[in-house]
């Protein structure tokens, strides 16, 4: 039976690097969007591409029986998706970031391949342990509740051979801000000139990661948060402080 990988959120940024590198593996892919995708990514994605909003439990539901209908069980469930909107800010990032992961999960279960090892992959940022001042409360809030809901799950699923994991990345680029970086060199600078591994993280870091923790080299792993930050938040305060400065 051919793997088959369900990307929550995967027409854009990382999940949709993380898709079309498994579809180009020839790997089973499903990929589930709120809005429509554009013709040129249609050409790729065709069948794999699943409209649905998961916030809702009923479109939840039908994505789910038309992911099994055309690719059989799932063996591995990962999380891109992200609020982006001004209304009500703190009820909807909790609503989509928490409430709908958790309602996908629960759901997703009932869809897993029997007596074969599973993999889910939750990503979210650095900010569930860090504060960022370009982010609203209801942001780290999110981000911090996804790695605790991750590591409910890592022990309830865990009977179950399912492994749950989560993915924190720094500010990284991907095709939606690639010509906002590339046009921006001094803020280029600035992160290379503090993360230890001297540039910013891109779209295939983070699928990478992803990638591995959907597969047998992860088969014992569960429960972890792995950061993928270039290595910046193993510097304190003081180094990045003088790393600005000539004193």
């Amino acid at each position: 039976m051919k793997h088959h990988t369900a990307i929550i959120g995967g027409t854009k940024g990382a999940g949709r690097e993380l898709a079309r590198r498994l579809i180009g593996q020839g790997r089973g892919v499903s990929v589930v969007g709120r809005s429509p995708v554009r013709d040129s990514d249609m050409e790729w994605l065709g069948e794999s591409f699943v409209q649905a909003d998961v916030t809702s439990v009923d479109e939840l539901d039908r994505a789910f029986n038309e992911m099994v209908a055309k690719r059989g069980p799932i063996h591995s469930l990962t999380f891109f998706q992200r609020y982006k909107g001004a209304e009500d800010e703190w009820e909807n990032q909790l609503r989509v970031s928490l409430t709908a992961t958790r309602a996908t999960i629960d759901r997703a279960v009932e869809s897993f391949a029997p007596d074969e090892p599973g993999y889910i992959v939750l990503v979210g940022s650095i900010a569930c342990d860090f504060v960022s001042d370009t982010q609203p409360a209801s942001y780290h809030v999110a981000k911090a509740g996804m790695n605790q809901l991750m590591r409910y799950y890592a022990v309830t699923l865990g009977p179950r051979g399912i492994r749950v994991n989560a993915v924190s990345p720094s500010a990284f680029i991907k095709e939606e801000s690639r010509e906002f970086y590339e046009g921006n060199t001094a803020l280029m600078e600035l992160y290379a000139k503090t993360t230890p591994l001297g540039r910013m993280a891109n779209s295939e870091d983070i699928a990478g990661v992803a990638e591995f923790l959907c597969g047998t080299g992860a088969s014992f792993v569960t429960g972890q948060n792995i950061f993928v930050d270039g290595g910046v938040s193993l510097l304190s305060q003081e180094a990045l402080a003088r790393s600005l400065t000539s004193i």
